[in-house]
């Protein structure tokens, strides 16, 4: 189903004045380009996403990663999606968006927001988004 089809009366979450943010916010991304994002907004997503990997490698190492793998190791999982930096190892989406994100966290200290012309960084959203889109294909 696509997002146009969600954003109409009758459909659950639609409200009598139209569609609502989250439905708002589907619709933009679906329509959205690489090519409508500015040439600055473009490095500092790849600043931003190569600040998240080197967290994430440097993490690998860390006491709780290994805690966390070891937890993820006894649950199991439909193997689907890669464990970043576990080799071929895989595991289920959401188990693979908690341990890729866990990585990026483990380092990643936020410390953008202390700047007053720094956004938010997008570090906590990476390690979903690296494995959703390995599920997606």
């Amino acid at each position: 189903m696509y997002v146009e089809e969600l954003i109409r009366p009758g459909v659950p979450g639609t409200t009598e004045e139209g569609p609502t943010q989250v439905q708002q916010l589907a619709a933009f991304v679906r329509r959205a380009s690489y090519s409508d994002i500015s040439e600055d907004a473009r490095q500092a997503l790849k600043i931003r996403v190569l600040d998240s990997i080197a967290c994430a490698i440097g993490a690998l190492g860390g006491p709780p990663i290994h805690m966390l793998r070891s937890y993820l190791d006894d649950l199991g999982g439909n193997p689907l999606v890669t464990l970043i930096g576990a080799g071929r190892a895989k595991t289920s989406p959401d188990r693979a968006a908690l341990y890729n994100s866990a990585l990026v966290r483990y380092l990643d200290y936020n410390d953008s927001f202390l700047s007053k012309v720094e956004t938010c960084t997008p570090s906590d959203n990476v390690g979903a988004v690296v494995a959703s889109n390995e599920n997606a294909g």
